[in-house]
């Protein structure tokens, strides 16, 4: 009886090893930030396990390669964080027939990052405040602009900075008479996305394609 059990275990053992998937899968940074931890893990596992970055980065631009073996199938869960300590997660994913390519859309729900800031003095007035400007387009921001009883937007904010789809910039002001502000963005388009009136002591400016001018 015993024995019978046993050859029976070797038989599953040995089908298991059979069926067991070995291969890899490459990961590509494309997120403009530097990738610190890479998770990857069956998709019928419990937890992520250990780092397979260990003391190596994935920089923006390269690609990184996980050696996987003795899995059941080729179906994964991938988790990365990058230093920004944002996350981006990609579940049931076949790694027999696709490679990742991680970009800021994959971005988990909930994360975001500033991109940066940029003063701005006004002519006198009571008001000193800021206004954090989010972007939520899936576009690459060039330009920014901010102006108050003005017929011309005045200089760019950004400057050498871009503000990348999920960034935020803050913009702080100081000595203007009023709260009430006009804004314009730019994306890699050329196409821009104008806001009027906006009381930026209540509320901050998240911007989507809807504002598209």
């Amino acid at each position: 009886m015993k024995r019978l059990v046993f050859a029976s275990a070797a038989f599953l053992l040995l089908t298991s090893a059979l069926f067991a998937y070995d291969g890899f899968v490459d990961i590509t940074n494309e997120t403009g930030f530097t990738i610190y931890y890479v998770f990857v893990s069956h998709e019928s596992d419990e937890y992520w396990g250990d780092d397979m970055l260990g003391e190596n980065y994935l920089m923006d631009g390269d690609t990184y390669r996980v050696y996987l073996s003795g899995h059941p199938t080729s179906m994964f869960d991938i988790m990365l964080e990058d230093e920004e300590e944002n996350t981006y997660s990609f579940y049931n994913v076949d790694v027999e027939n696709e490679e990742v390519i991680v970009s800021l859309a994959n971005l988990d729900e909930g994360n975001g990052f500033y991109s940066g800031e940029a003063t701005v003095n006004g002519p006198g007035g009571d008001f000193d405040g800021y206004v954090d400007i989010t972007n939520t387009t899936g576009f690459i921001m060039h330009y920014l602009y901010i102006r108050q009883n003005s017929k011309s937007w005045g200089p760019d904010l950004l400057g050498d900075e871009i503000l990348l789809d999920g960034a935020t910039f803050s913009v702080n002001l100081n000595n203007f008479p009023g709260s009430v502000f006009d804004i314009r963005l730019e994306d890699d388009e050329q196409d821009t996305y104008s806001f009027y009136d906006v009381d930026v002591e209540s509320e901050d400016l998240y911007v989507t394609l809807d504002h598209l001018d």
